[in-house]
């Protein structure tokens, strides 16, 4: 029986690439790829079982869960003849890849519940964790299915008989049995054991910081969070001068009200650490370069600051650059801050951008970073360096060159911290009007910026003589923000067919139904409890909302869709958060990315009163979102 359930777990694993060969819309080279390798993938619209027609005009992949970091999570197919493709290299640490393919509102897997899939092999037989993987991915493809905690299962045996020491695996074993089963004493039973797996991982090698994180990982799977602390107690308390233990330090010591006791033990750990040039250690110095700083004592803080200059590490070029800054912001050693700014700047292309992962086995590996974001963050960086360059020339009376940097700056960038930093300069050189067109730029984006318009207001007399005309300009400010938003939003009408929403109920479970939706703007936010950017979303979405909350041609729906929520979670959240008064939906549709269109939550889709998707907002951007969520809801109350 056993080996009957092996067999079907493979078939599982690798049936999917080989179905779309069968089928010959789709296929994936070589068949059993291995890190290192390049694969190629041919989709071949139009042909049998295609699901996207041959005159398509763009196609492109979407990975729905994916270990290929340095990839994006969607990837453009090329068009070659008849066919489109694509190729790539599998990274060192790859184990496994889902994926769908896209062309506008059309999909294209091989079955309702499966997506293609990229299992990574090493000889012919699965990577460490490619299997553990491969069941994280089910939950996107089967949703709340009652099939997706067996077919987990299945796979996570699989993993374990390939690899035994799979220690991640071992306890998702434990973790899926105990949802397995209502039984309280075979809960508990299953609970000390993983208690007894999480342990003897620990114990066999405590002081490795690696494992610590794998340790608590482990109690955050069983739903254990509480014990995450006792974890990095027992670390304090039995190995109180590991390095592990200096890494720990700041948060165990950071509830500590008495700021002269945070920073005595935060300079004894230094004193008693074995290792005085470890990860731990460093942070320690970098705590108190910080805190030294802040405190206008350059001696210390210049001498903690030797301890983590020569990071090298993927952080390198922040590090420095969060030294220069440190010190200008405090107006401390402006030779010294002068020369971290320069050091920065010349290694400002290696800035790092986007996430960068960690991982003891296979060391630092950074997420993907589209081009373009890169050149802008660069140029950014650039500008911030050379704005705090031209204020510690300032600081040293050179004048012209501090007038030179704050141009170059200027012409770089308009970020905050740039204009900031060049108004800053201008004002000082008694050039008031170049001042005042810094600051006012910020509150462009910013208009609710005190300090800024504060500096604005301050720069426009000293130019103009008197305050006459400034509240005027004031005033024109909204129109000018609204026109600049319209124009922006105006150019992303999708006009797409809208999404079916067969799903949906309140949070009493009551069905939305589309006679609800008829003739009205829907605005759909969908969201997690367990969503960090979406819980930063919410106090934006808010305010809209209370601006067209009366307007009867406006309906917002903001919808609990994450992956790990029911509606018991959506009610208890909504009835813990009474600051928000925006209705609260949940989805049953395990599918709701694919219709709407995203594989990231916060997501906003906007339908129009026709039912058509006309706006998509994949991911938080931040205070923007305000003014362009009204920009596109006013655009479409034009047209009703």
């Amino acid at each position: 029986m056993k080996k009957a359930l092996r067999i079907f777990v493979l078939i599982l694993g690798i049936s999917l690439p080989m179905l779309a060969s069968a089928q010959s819309a789709l296929t994936i080279t070589p068949e059993k790829p291995e890190r290192g390798q390049v694969i190629t993938i041919t989709y071949r619209p139009g042909s049998a079982g295609a699901a996207i027609p041959a005159g398509a005009q763009d196609i492109s992949l979407v990975f729905t869960y994916s270990t290929f970091y340095e990839l994006p999570f969607k990837l453009p197919l090329t068009k070659n003849g008849d066919v489109w493709t694509t190729t790539f290299k599998l990274q060192r640490y790859a184990t496994f890849a889902t994926f769908y393919v896209q062309s506008g509102m059309l999909t294209d897997k091989p079955a309702a519940d499966q997506h293609y899939a990229i299992p990574v092999y090493d000889k012919g037989k699965r990577v460490k964790s490619s299997q553990l993987h491969e069941s994280y991915s089910l939950s996107a493809q089967l949703g709340k299915s009652p099939l997706l905690r067996e077919r987990q299962r299945e796979l996570i045996l699989a993993e374990l008989e390939d690899h035994p020491d799979n220690y991640e695996a071992q306890v998702r074993l434990v973790a899926n049995s105990i949802a397995g089963t209502k039984d309280a004493a075979e809960r508990k039973k299953l609970y000390n054991e993983s208690d007894r797996i999480i342990a003897n991982y620990f114990a066999a090698d405590p002081t490795n910081m690696g494992r610590v994180n794998s340790t608590t990982m482990g109690y955050l799977i069983m739903g254990q969070s509480s014990r995450v602390d006792s974890v990095h107690k027992v670390v304090l308390a039995r190995y109180p001068t590991s390095d592990v233990a200096m890494d720990l330090l700041p948060s165990s010591i950071s509830k500590e009200k008495d700021t002269a006791k945070r920073i005595l033990k935060l300079e004894h750990g230094i004193a008693v650490a074995k290792d005085k040039k470890g990860d731990g250690v460093t942070a320690l110095h970098s705590e108190l370069f910080d805190y030294y700083a802040a405190r206008k004592n350059t001696a210390k803080a210049l001498y903690h600051a030797r301890f983590f200059r020569n990071d090298n590490s993927p952080h390198r070029a922040k590090t420095l650059k969060d030294i220069a800054e440190t010190l200008t912001r405090n107006h401390l050693a402006p030779d010294t801050a002068l020369k971290y700014a320069e050091q920065a700047y010349q290694i400002a292309d290696q800035f790092p951008v986007g996430v960068i992962r960690y991982f003891p086995e296979f060391g630092y590996i950074p997420g993907y970073v589209a081009d373009s974001t890169r050149a802008l963050k660069v140029k950014q960086v650039k500008a911030n360096l050379l704005s705090a360059m031209a204020i510690n020339h300032l600081s040293k009376k050179n004048n012209t060159q501090a007038l030179k940097e704050a141009n170059e700056a200027s012409a770089l960038s308009d970020d905050k911290q740039t204009l900031i930093n060049t108004g800053y300069v201008y004002e000082h050189l008694k050039m008031p009007d170049q001042a005042h067109n810094a600051y006012w730029k910020i509150l462009l984006n910013e208009p609710s910026d005190s300090s800024s318009l504060a500096a604005s207001k301050r720069n426009y007399l000293a130019y103009k003589g008197s305050d006459a005309g400034y509240q005027e300009k004031l005033d024109q400010l909204s129109v000018i923000l609204k026109v600049q938003m319209r124009t922006i939003v105006k150019k992303e009408v999708l006009n797409l067919a809208g999404p079916q929403l067969n799903a949906l109920t309140d949070l009493q479970g009551k069905p939305v139904t589309a006679d609800q939706l008829k003739g009205k703007i829907v605005i759909m936010d969908f969201w997690a409890t367990w969503c960090v950017p979406c819980m930063e979303e919410l106090p934006y979405l808010q305010k809209v909302y209370d601006q067209y909350k009366n307007n009867p041609k406006v309906m917002f729906m903001v919808i609990n869709s994450g992956a790990r929520n029911t509606i018991v979670d959506a009610q208890k959240w909504g009835a813990e958060h009474k600051q928000y008064s925006f209705p609260l939906y949940f989805n049953n549709d395990p599918n709701i990315g694919e219709k709407v269109g995203f594989t990231l939550i916060p997501t906003i889709a906007v339908l129009d009163a026709d039912g058509k998707m006309q706006f998509r907002t994949v991911g938080f951007e931040g205070m923007v979102l305000e003014r362009k969520l009204s920009a596109q809801i006013d655009l479409l109350l034009e047209k009703m």
